[in-house]
């Protein structure tokens, strides 16, 4: 059995709870073994006990909605198209490496070329690479000609989409990404924002084979009709939900259906961070979407953090940005942390994730301070613990 590594004396949030408590926290064998009074944890010879007090210690956080094959310029599909798979794959694995430091310790990929992140997250996974837990779609299950063509795998039909679900499947995808509608950002011609691209018919199938292979469904989703037809079709989670209508929201509440909304991509191809006809675009959303986030909350569906990272104006990692601006649209800074923390991980199908209590992973997040009351500490850990392992920043 593995050394233990017990944080004394902090202020501990379970990521659930309306606040931190003090407690010491044990951790053993990637896990978190117990959560007991300040001062009363035993430790033995081999042991690493650190002072925390002062600190708050929170569960790592998790970015519902990355892209490591892109780099957040203001063209990222264009510098795909010209590294080519194999320095893409390179670079895919680097921005990885970037999320640990900043306290990330779960991903959600939700699109990219070749299968890329499927890949990284098989070398994280195996010790290959130092990087957070990546829940990965590989490649998007999408109409001829629709959204992400560049990253998407056509299909046309119920029949068409079931074989695209089983193909990501076989290839070790852990989630399944479609498109229900057009997007801001991706192509320049034959794309609206609002267009619904996969029918009913064809996302229920989708949802359907998905869930009967054990994998959640995530869809791109910004215009009312799309949206509709995808929580009607029993798709996860709502990427986006820029348009919503009041009784998509009624049933979204019904259903449990999540909405992960990146707000904050949307504000910064506005404000010229995309090619000239993503940013018209994103001009004409932003204010609709404030709305319809506002409407969401209110109703009390799901919301999620995801910040659609590796898109235009969006670094790797920007988790702290939207944290921030879900609150900005109106999230209490509790539901922004647990957006990024315990619901995000509900989401993805990892209720241990997100959360300190025993038997959870050990993956935490060490800050100076009161994150509940200056958000702006989560961009400045001085120190995240893996699978157990302190690292200091």
């Amino acid at each position: 059995m593995a050394p233990a590594l017990v944080l004394r004396g902090g202020q501990v949030w379970d990521g659930l709870s309306s606040g931190p408590r003090p407690a010491d926290v044990v951790c053993e064998d990637g896990l978190v073994r117990e959560l007991v009074a300040p001062g009363t944890a035993r430790t033995g010879r081999e042991d690493l006990a650190v002072d925390v007090d002062g600190c708050a210690v929170l569960p790592g956080l998790v970015d519902a909605h990355v892209h490591l094959v892109w780099d957040g310029s203001t063209d990222p599909v264009a510098h795909v198209a010209e590294d080519g798979e194999q320095l893409t794959t390179v670079r895919a694995a680097e921005y990885a490496r970037r999320y640990l430091p900043a306290g990330i310790t779960t991903v959600r990929d939700l699109g990219g070329n070749w299968d890329v992140a499927i890949t990284v997250a098989r070398a994280v996974d195996r010790g290959h690479l130092d990087g957070p837990t990546i829940v990965a779609a590989g490649q998007t299950v999408i109409m001829t000609g629709g959204h992400d063509p560049f990253w998407g795998v056509p299909c046309d039909g119920p029949d068409a989409v079931v074989r695209g679900v089983r193909g990501q499947v076989a290839k070790g995808a852990g989630v399944i990404k479609t498109a229900a509608t057009g997007g801001v950002y991706g192509q320049a011609h034959g794309e609206e924002v609002g267009a619904s691209e996969l029918t009913y018919e064809e996302l229920a199938a989708l949802a359907g084979e998905a869930h009967r292979r054990g994998r959640r469904v995530a869809a791109h989703a910004l215009g009312e009709d799309g949206v509709r037809n995808a929580v009607r079709a029993g798709i996860d989670t709502i990427e986006h939900g820029v348009f919503l209508a009041e009784d998509v929201v009624a049933d979204m509440v019904r259903q449990g259906t999540v909405l992960c909304p990146t707000v904050e991509v949307y504000r910064r191809m506005a404000g010229g961070a995309a090619p000239g006809y993503a940013v018209q675009k994103a001009r004409e959303v932003v204010q609709a979407h404030r709305r319809s986030v506002a409407m969401a909350v209110a109703a009390g569906v799901p919301v999620i953090a995801g910040t659609d990272a590796g898109a235009p104006g969006m670094a790797h990692p920007s988790l702290v940005d939207e944290i921030t601006a879900l609150q900005d649209y109106g999230l209490s800074p509790l539901q922004a942390l647990r957006a990024a923390t315990s619901a995000a991980a509900d989401a993805l199908g990892l209720p241990a994730t997100g959360r300190i209590r025993p038997g959870s992973p050990a993956d935490l997040l060490l800050v100076d301070g009161d994150p509940f009351s200056d958000p702006a500490l989560l961009r400045r850990p001085w120190g995240v613990v893996r699978r157990a392992q302190l690292r200091r920043n």
